[in-house]
């Protein structure tokens, strides 16, 4: 035995001193850099890839790490004694991700349009994260493009941007100004500081055909369009695991509002509503999923649309607390439509709207829709068309399909 050690363990045996420094064998480790290591499940559903640590983010344990002997275990965690997992997240004892992951870019719309990005990075425990995009404990919640949540005075008048609402996303959706070349919309959504959230409009004289209003909105699930449509106005990743879903599997889907309520200063042609979309096909692994039917649910309207110029309710039927006023099997780009009113129009709602209700009562009423038809979003919000100027303000939503609810989610 070297006399060095020799005398060391003499002395710890004479003087009692604690079984962990006689065991360190004399040494303390440097640390060790874990580099690269791309997120454990990092596909979102549909073959979108979630945000991974990879591209330089170093995972540091400070202190160094020693374990028992000196031991480290690969692609482990650390313990709070002092094993050291190499490349990996670490429990109790001070590890931090240095540079965590940085969400850039959002998502681009077909035309080319950049959504939002997420920016200075997001620093997670050990830069692991889980499938969906979504970061491991102790880190911040991020979707598949890298957005992380929407903090309280968050805000976008970007178009095609989103606030990240956790399993829903609040789009600045001004598709009818794009479209038309409305320079002058005034479009801003907001997380706001008291944790509502809401969005501020004004729409000069733009269109008079009222066919391209802009559409501020809260969107649940993915548009029903494919990833290659140039009809997105949204990512082609489901904002939630919940959507799409098969209509054989769906035993109940609703919305419950808390207080969506909307003021306006010029109410020109506007309505506020929820709606929800089916499709033939699964929009996350087709690239022509087929849009078979979108169901709108107005709550509140501006007076011309009731009127003999305007777009009259025709009354052909009701479902709990809505009436049938329009459908037409050649709508958009040769969907079916069906537009319902609430009876007692409300600028305030609060309430439940019944999405599996109204989607019985449609099939009871009329043939086509079949079992292996998909829900893939439900969206509130407000049709916003020319000289029209406001604000919504919604307490918050909460989205319930087969007895699982989800409702806003925002950051610290």
């Amino acid at each position: 035995m070297p006399r060095f050690r020799f005398i060391r363990l003499c002395t710890c045996l004479a003087l009692s001193l604690s079984l962990s420094y006689c065991a360190s064998g004399g040494g303390s480790g440097s640390g060790g850099a874990g580099q690269g290591g791309s997120s454990a499940g990092g596909s979102a559903s549909g073959g979108t890839s979630a945000v991974s640590s990879t591209g330089g983010t170093t995972s540091k344990s400070s202190g160094g790490a020693s374990g028992a002997g000196g031991t480290q275990s690969a692609g482990g965690t650390q313990a709070a004694g002092g094993t050291q997992a190499v490349g990996g997240a670490s429990s109790a004892g001070g590890t931090s991700s240095a540079g965590g992951t940085k969400g850039t870019g959002g998502f681009s719309s077909p035309g080319g349009s950049a959504g939002a990005a997420s920016t200075g990075g997001v620093t997670s425990a050990g830069g692991t994260s889980s499938a969906g995009g979504v970061s491991s404990a102790g880190g911040v919640r991020t979707d598949s493009s890298g957005v992380a949540l929407a903090k309280p005075g968050d805000s976008t008048s970007t178009s095609k941007a989103y606030l990240n609402l956790g399993d829903m996303r609040l789009l600045c959706n001004r598709w009818g100004s794009d479209a038309k070349g409305c320079n002058q919309t005034q479009l801003k959504v907001s997380a706001n500081s008291d944790k509502t959230i809401g969005y501020d409009f004004n729409r000069g004289s733009c269109d008079s055909t009222h066919g391209h209003p802009d559409y501020p909105e809260i969107e649940f699930g993915v548009a029903p369009f494919g990833a290659g449509s140039s009809d997105l106005t949204s990512p082609a990743f489901s904002s939630t695991t919940l959507l799409p879903i098969q209509l054989k599997s769906l035993t109940s889907a609703s919305v419950n509002f808390d207080s969506f309520n909307s003021t306006y200063q010029k109410a020109g042609y506007y309505d506020t509503n929820f709606e929800f979309w089916i499709s033939k096909e699964n929009p996350l692994t087709s690239a022509n999923p087929g849009v078979y039917a979108e169901i709108i649910i107005f709550l509140d309207w501006d007076n011309v649309r009731e009127s003999s110029t305007g777009w009259p309710c025709q009354n052909l039927g009701n479902v709990g607390s809505y009436k049938l006023c329009h459908q037409s099997d050649t709508w958009g780009s040769g969907w079916r439509f069906f537009n319902f009113e609430l009876n007692g129009q409300q600028k305030n709602f609060s309430g439940k709207g019944d999405v599996k209700a109204i989607l019985d009562y449609i099939r009871g009423k009329y043939s086509g829709f079949t079992d292996t038809m998909w829900l893939t979003r439900i969206e509130v919000g407000t049709e916003v068309d020319d000289n029209t100027q406001g604000t919504a303000k919604i307490n918050n939503l909460t989205f319930e399909i087969n007895g699982t609810s989800k409702s806003i989610e925002l950051g610290q």
